[in-house]
């Protein structure tokens, strides 16, 4: 069973490859080195991470202005290993880039990460730049190298939450999502998210529709989440946490907020179940979102990096 798990989620990850980023799937281009960094920002003020036509803010395109200007105008492209949604934070987003080898010039990393983060905004900073481990023997097969979402082994999310009858902390409104104005039952949160562990069709959980790959074939809308914990922090506050293979298209904050409407009454339990079996759509889901400003990209996890 697990050994079936593994290789579903193998095959899931290759496809997305193939999908999203079929330029930078192939080997770096001559006189280039593949390059992994993790990225922190605070995305209160960003369209989300992926760039966006008619130039919105996102933090792949400040990503992608840095190095381009760090390297004397050459387009280098990065890809993200999550694609999160308008005001959603992250601390441990990984990339890879593929960075021209004669500018670097022996300079040291610790240097090159300083000058990016000189030409990044003061919400978003790079760190842990290194040179990107050895491709999998099924990529070294194939001629692929190393890849940000390829090679991903799971994801930890951290939904901050406040369930405060008055208003929110306002030192705390960009980070901590106000979920409802009356009480929350913190026991009844903590046993609707224990519904969602396991490996389960998310499609109800998912605001777009799942669409095709380029083969034709349908995209899945099959994930699993290893792990939903709560930490009752007080005073109505709380943090979830989730250790995830990977994630739909606001996925975590629809399963935080049917999560909440079970503890709050809105929706019964016994609806959890029923909008995880096969079949389900979001339509079939009356709970609303949570707001993005509490969900944060903590870190993604990897054999070797």
């Amino acid at each position: 069973m697990a050994s079936a798990a593994r290789r579903s989620r193998a095959s899931r990850r290759h496809a997305l490859v193939a999908c999203l980023a079929p330029m930078l799937v192939r080997g770096a281009a001559p006189g280039s080195t593949r390059y992994a960094l993790r990225v922190a920002y605070d995305g209160t003020r960003f369209k989300g991470w992926q760039v966006q036509p008619g130039g919105a803010r996102t933090v792949q395109g400040e990503l992608n202005a840095a190095l381009r200007t760090r390297f004397g105008g050459a387009d280098i492209p990065t890809l993200g290993a999550s694609r999160t949604d308008a005001g959603v934070h992250a601390r441990g987003q990984c990339a890879h880039a593929d960075l021209p080898v004669a500018p670097l010039g022996g300079a040291p990393l610790e240097l090159l990460e300083h000058q990016i983060n000189r030409l990044l905004p003061d919400d978003a900073r790079v760190h842990d730049l290194r040179p990107a481990p050895a491709p999998k023997p099924w990529q070294a097969r194939e001629g692929l190298p190393w890849h940000a979402i390829a090679n991903a082994a799971g994801k930890r999310y951290a939904y901050r939450l406040t369930a405060r009858r008055g208003s929110a902390d306002p030192l705390g409104r960009l980070y901590r999502g106000h979920v409802a104005y009356r009480d929350v039952d913190f026991g009844r949160l903590d046993d609707a998210l224990s519904c969602f562990v396991g490996e389960h069709d998310f499609a109800a959980f998912a605001n777009n529709a799942p669409g095709l790959d380029p083969s034709g074939a349908a995209r899945s809308t099959t994930r699993a989440i290893r792990s939903a914990t709560l930490l009752d922090e007080g005073g109505g506050d709380a943090t979830l946490t989730f250790e995830l293979d990977g994630a739909l298209y606001k996925m975590v904050r629809n399963v935080v907020g049917a999560a909440v409407a079970v503890a709050d009454g809105a929706l019964p339990r016994d609806a959890i179940p029923a909008l995880l079996a096969p079949g389900a759509r979001r339509a079939d889901n009356p709970a609303k979102a949570a707001p993005a400003c509490g969900l944060c990209l903590e870190e993604v996890y990897y054999d070797d990096y």
